[in-house]
């Protein structure tokens, strides 16, 4: 998954913004890039960066990956750090960006940081890879990021924790085939990177494998806060289902007034839509029988041992519930932690790079292990509902990519 720009622009060729916005900053990615070698990190704390967006629309999310990279390495430097190092996070705010994405990169490269773990929007992450792939190669553990230009590129030093926006598509077109049963669907996505990828993919799935037919697919204006226009229109086209790509600050508005309209569809909403300020924004849309989201398995569906220790040590460390992504930071920093101790002596980018893309481990989010590309194999996508009070899964896609009730 990945977040909105909070610039609202249209989307644009990310390749295009990265060649004009990474321009700005050529000369000194190269200097910092130069200036290193292997002994700046040989001594004192091992600096690890963290790519967030602190500021923005989606802040919260990046304040709940900066207390997840705390948790990860608490119980590490708790224990003398890794060969009598501590590991120092040095927080870069991308703000969803695509050019603070990069000045955030360009920070993290002079702060000569061992690696780089993070990444929660596409729009800022793309073009941020860029300046680490120019900076040596610097090692990026991305968490959060699922747009599939991200491992795409070809570039070496890039491993990533979520599934990708090509293999969501398929899981959302049959959740709308086994479960839904729609026969007629409305696309609408919000022109960020990541929803008009999802968008795409889904309208690229069904026009080669088969689905509903898609009589509506357009954009919304994020932050406009009315969308009854979009809504009713959809009800126009015959739809029988919405389906939104977008994002969770959109989501709660599309939900409340779609059930104040009282219109005949179903709403779903995707993988970035799940957030408690949906159900705090449309207490009556969350509970109507046809409304649903599909999700990965986040922080609060997760149901293993480990989830609920996690759980509960960031209530009693932060005072409050996690968010649904901060879990996927936290294995991000676990997995490098893991690099790292295999031979704490050799940090290069090199050697930390072959050693990311051979890890294996169990997760929080279950098993761990990188493909050739340096992706890792989809988790089971989830489909929630509310009780109420909270999201509870009733679906669950299986290993033969179909749907069935959850646990079954």
């Amino acid at each position: 998954m990945s977040s909105p720009s909070t610039s609202r622009e249209g989307k644009r060729p990310w390749k295009a913004i990265i060649a004009s916005i990474v321009a700005m900053f050529a000369v000194s990615v190269l200097v910092a890039a130069c200036g290193g070698d292997d002994s700046d990190n040989s001594t004192g704390p091992i600096k690890v960066g963290i790519l967030a967006p602190m500021s923005g629309s989606v802040a919260s999310d990046g304040e709940d990956i900066q207390n997840a990279s705390e948790m990860a390495i608490e119980s590490v430097n708790a224990d003398g750090g890794i060969d009598g190092r501590k590991i120092e996070l040095n927080v870069a705010d991308d703000a969803c960006e695509a050019q603070q994405g990069v000045q955030a990169a360009e920070k993290l490269v002079q702060d000569n940081v061992v690696a780089v773990v993070g990444g929660y929007c596409s729009d800022a992450t793309l073009p941020a890879m860029e300046v680490f792939s120019r900076s040596d190669n610097l090692p990026f553990v991305v968490s959060v990021s699922s747009n599939p230009d991200v491992t795409e590129s070809g570039f070496e030093n890039i491993v990533r924790l979520i599934g990708r926006d090509d293999f969501e598509a398929p899981a959302d077109v049959a959740y709308l085939n086994d479960v839904v049963g729609s026969e007629k669907v409305a696309i609408v996505h919000d022109n960020t990177e990541f929803a008009v990828s999802v968008a795409d993919n889904m309208k690229k799935e069904i026009e080669e494998n088969g689905g509903p037919e898609i009589v509506y697919f357009d954009a919304v204006q994020p932050g406009s806060n009315d969308y009854r226009a979009m809504l009713d229109r959809v009800e126009r086209e015959g739809a029988d289902t919405l389906f939104y790509t977008g994002f969770y600050p959109e989501f709660g508005p599309i939900a409340r007034q779609w059930s104040s309209l009282g219109l005949d569809y179903n709403l779903v909403g995707g993988t970035s839509t799940i957030n408690s300020t949906v159900s705090e924004l449309a207490p009556d849309a969350v509970t109507d029988d046809r409304f649903s989201i599909v999700t990965y398995p986040t922080a609060l569906l997760l149901q293993g041992k480990e989830a609920k220790q996690y759980r509960a040590d960031y209530k009693e460390k932060f005072g409050n519930d996690p968010g649904p992504y901060g879990v996927f930071q936290y294995d991000a920093m676990k997995t490098l932690i893991a690099a790292i101790e295999e031979d704490p002596a050799d940090l290069s980018h090199e050697a930390l790079n072959e050693r990311l893309k051979a890890t294996e481990l169990e997760g929080v989010t279950g098993s761990i292990k990188f493909d050739e590309k340096g992706d890792r194999t989809a988790f089971p996508y989830l489909a929630v509902r509310s009780d109420g009070t909270d999201f509870v899964p009733e679906y669950s896609v299986g290993e033969d990519g179909t749907w069935g009730e959850s646990g079954k």
